[in-house]
């Protein structure tokens, strides 16, 4: 078993693997769009071989995150992961995962993230190791929303051109949501817009009677819901998502929307989607420098300490669906 690091003309064969692995996974401006771009800490590129053959292989996209201490800190997301079955080689999954951790704590990250659907086989296995999880879903319109009459979307809804001034009150929005929770943070709004704006699919933001405003991504098969950002700050509400989920209907598409906490799941529900179960991996990476990102005064605690820690701040996490990749 041969482990890679950043291999040099690696960036085909991954994407094809992905493809192999996910039907329909993307092109190569996805890879790029996932890949290319700079959030302060290039990303990494992990594979394994056995016997000169590429059978598994990871990204790793670095990201800033808030604490509720009001810290910084740098994590690791796993992106575009994949294996292949190797009856002759156990471990490979796992081989791959110790040496994402390594490589995410030696560039200064505290976390490895990791965005899995609740019957994903190797979440579970992250699990077994000692990872944690922040309990999450995915959210969909029902099968028979687009014959529905809620499906209307209402006329004080209207598309909304994506301007310079636009760009810096969505990313003063998205900054100031849930402030005393674990979410992700862009250093400034060029950070921003490449993360939810410029995105592999085209873009749409809608804006209301109330100035409240709904980001998604037309992609072939889905309306993805990216944010949802009322006027006054807050949390995403069951009107906003069923604008959303309206939009999509006009599209006749479906909507595809996260929840990363109970009441997000909550305002889904009563918007009239269905939630189907996932979970965010959160393995510790450098429990030093998640410690002293975790504690109000900026000091280390004991490993105990570290873990209970994260665990309370895991049931603040507020995620769009937009920070995911």
């Amino acid at each position: 078993m041969k482990v890679l690091i950043n291999p040099a003309g690696f960036q085909a064969e991954h994407l094809a693997a992905l493809n192999r692995s996910f039907p329909g996974w993307g092109n190569e401006p996805r890879l790029r769009w996932c890949f290319g771009r700079s959030t302060g800490q290039p990303a990494d590129l992990i594979a394994i071989e056995l016997d000169g053959v590429a059978v598994a292989g990871t990204g790793i996209s670095y990201r800033q995150m808030m604490t509720p201490s009001g810290r910084h800190m740098l994590v690791g997301i796993l992106t575009a992961a994949w294996s292949f079955p190797v009856r002759a080689e156990r471990g490979i999954y796992m081989r791959m995962m110790s040496e994402a951790m390594r490589l995410i704590a030696e560039r200064g990250g505290a976390l490895a993230l990791g965005f899995m659907p609740q019957d994903k086989s190797s979440g579970h296995q992250l699990l077994r190791a000692g990872a944690m999880a922040a309990m999450t879903a995915y959210m969909t319109t029902p099968a028979n929303w687009q014959a529905s009459a809620s499906a209307a979307l209402p006329g004080t809804w209207r598309p909304c051109a994506i301007t310079p001034a636009l760009c810096a009150e969505l990313f003063k929005r998205l900054e100031r949501r849930a402030g005393d929770g674990l979410r992700f943070v862009y250093p400034d709004v060029d950070a921003f817009a490449d993360q939810f704006l410029r995105r592999p699919h085209p873009v749409q933001v809608m804006i209301d009677a109330n100035d409240d405003c709904i980001v998604v991504e037309q992609s072939p098969r889905t309306v993805s819901l990216l944010a949802a950002l009322p006027a006054d700050g807050g949390r995403p509400s069951a009107a906003l998502l069923k604008a959303a989920a309206s939009l999509a209907a006009q599209e006749k598409r479906p909507l595809l929307a996260y929840a990363s906490n109970a009441r997000a799941v909550a305002e889904a529900v009563v918007a009239g989607l269905v939630a189907r179960p996932a979970f965010m991996t959160v393995s510790i990476a450098s429990p030093e420098i998640l410690s002293v990102a975790l504690s109000r005064e900026g000091v280390a605690a004991d490993a105990q300490a570290v873990q209970t820690a994260c665990l309370v701040a895991l049931e603040a996490l507020h995620v769009e669906n937009g920070d995911r990749m």
